[in-house]
């Protein structure tokens, strides 16, 4: 069993939690986007925003960081606790031991989703906060020697966000040309695209799976020939040639059941696959490998 990684896995525990459909009507006016920054030689992220739906921007400056999100510690929880799950879900072995760590992440906290970036590339997301404490964090950092920074525990890039009752939020953004649900189906989880997603606008992410967390990890497809099913092998067995440049992720990282985000990604023309290296409960096999893939075509 694989270590939860971009080649790995992880399972959710159940979380409550409405939809909040963001970017739904036209765009106000509103601050600019709160800038997170990350890199090897650093992490820069606010400290304060106002509640509501708040717009973040994100660049990267390395390959080892620039998948970052939203977390909210829930009650009595501290953030060394909820450091100490993060890193027991990318470091535990077998199935029962991955799960049982997720399930302790999701009892420590609710994961609010993000945005991937790669070095070039300045995607934002947009995300519903309520009042209270939050975590801004890079996942990558809990990912091992081999996806990311690989700190010492306690020296990830974690940043305390103090979300206030009172004040403007974060930039609207443009409303999304396209929802993408995740959902349980008869034959398994599968994404659901309503709408068409289209260069220069945002993409809403909404995961109504059922007491699991889910993602959408987007790569773009150089090659005309590979088909839905092939994408799926892949994740059944990634010890093979992935069928995408696992560098050139963009997307948001997980997502509470219940939650949803709006993500701008830069994207050209072409194919993508829309992806999650989330596993299940049951199997704790990838998301994907169940057949959650979906190619769309961006004219």
């Amino acid at each position: 069993m694989n270590k939860w990684t971009r080649r790995g896995l992880m399972t959710a525990g159940a979380a409550a939690g409405a939809a909040a459909l963001i970017g739904a009507g036209p765009p106000s006016r509103r601050p600019e986007p709160l800038d997170i920054v990350t890199g090897l030689d650093g992490f820069g992220a606010p400290s304060t925003a106002a509640a509501g739906a708040v717009t973040f921007r994100l660049r990267t400056t390395s390959t080892k960081t620039g998948i970052v999100g939203i977390a909210r510690l829930r009650p009595g929880v501290g953030e060394a606790t909820f450091r100490r799950h993060l890193r027991d879900v990318f470091e535990k072995e077998t199935p029962r031991d991955v799960i049982r760590a997720s399930k302790d992440l999701m009892a420590a906290a609710e994961l609010l989703g993000g945005a991937m970036a790669v070095p070039g590339s300045q995607p934002a997301f947009t995300v519903r906060l309520r009042p209270g404490r939050h975590l801004v964090l890079e996942y990558k950092d809990f990912e091992g020697p081999h996806v990311g920074r690989d700190p010492l525990p306690g020296e990830e890039y974690v940043r305390p966000l103090l979300v206030r009752a009172t004040g403007d939020a974060g930039a609207a953004c443009t409303p999304p040309s396209a929802t993408v649900t995740a959902v349980d189906t008869a034959e398994g989880p599968r994404f659901v695209l309503e709408g068409g997603i289209r260069r220069g606008r945002p993409v809403r992410y909404v995961n109504a799976m059922r007491g699991q967390a889910d993602e959408l990890a987007v790569y773009p497809l150089e090659d005309g020939s590979v088909t839905e099913a092939d994408i799926q092998a892949f994740f059944l067995d990634t010890g093979t040639p992935a069928p995408f440049d696992l560098r050139a992720q963009l997307g948001t990282p997980p997502l509470s059941p219940g939650r949803s985000a709006v993500v701008e990604m830069p994207l050209d023309r072409g194919r993508y696959a829309l992806t999650s290296w989330v596993a299940g409960m049951k199997d704790a096999q990838h998301l994907s490998a169940h057949g959650q893939v979906l190619i769309v075509t961006v004219p």
